[in-house]
């Protein structure tokens, strides 16, 4: 989901057959080994493979390509929170150098930066009968194991709960309340 020059939403723009979108808490040295991966890809000129829970794409980065980055801090939010957007965009005439697949059709055989275990879970984020945003934490056996407990007043506001759920849950301990 990123934003074009005159901020139209792009992932309105496209059938959700053809996005894919993976997020999930890593230490630093798996978000260097995604982005070893990537590199080598771009240098290469092969094929790299993404999966999550449900799908797979497998992308190819062509020579020419238009890369953007963007670096959010906000200092006033609680705990405060900095966001790295990385964006590459690309003419592709013939519609080859992206191929996203359910991951039933497996399509899975290069490296897949996923938490190791093809058993993922995800959040879900959602707009929930009221027109407020939740997300939900889903098992990959498809219970959900934990939720907002709060609406938000914008995806944007829900995601970034979520997000900060999956930096803290690492970290967290057990306390018995007896």
């Amino acid at each position: 989901m990123t934003d074009t020059a005159d901020g139209a939403n792009r992932s309105d723009e496209l059938d959700t057959d053809d996005r894919f979108s993976l997020e999930r808490a890593y230490d630093r040295t798996d978000v260097a080994e995604l982005l070893r991966e990537l590199t080598a890809a771009a240098e290469s000129g092969r094929p790299v493979t993404l999966s999550d829970d449900g799908q797979t794409v497998r992308l190819t980065i062509p020579d020419r390509v238009v890369a953007g980055i963007e670096a959010i801090s906000e200092s006033d939010s609680d705990p405060p929170v900095a966001d790295l957007t990385l964006n590459l965009e690309w003419d592709d005439p013939d519609g080859s150098s992206v191929r996203i697949t359910d991951r039933d059709e497996g399509d899975a055989t290069d490296a897949e930066p996923t938490n190791g275990t093809e058993r993922a879970s995800r959040f879900e984020v959602y707009e929930d009968a009221a027109g407020e945003w939740r997300w939900r934490l889903v098992h990959w056996n498809g219970n959900i194991i934990a939720d907002s407990g709060e609406g938000y007043a914008s995806r944007f506001n829900a995601e970034r709960a979520a997000r900060g759920v999956m930096r803290n849950a690492p970290t967290a301990t057990i306390q018995r309340r007896d």
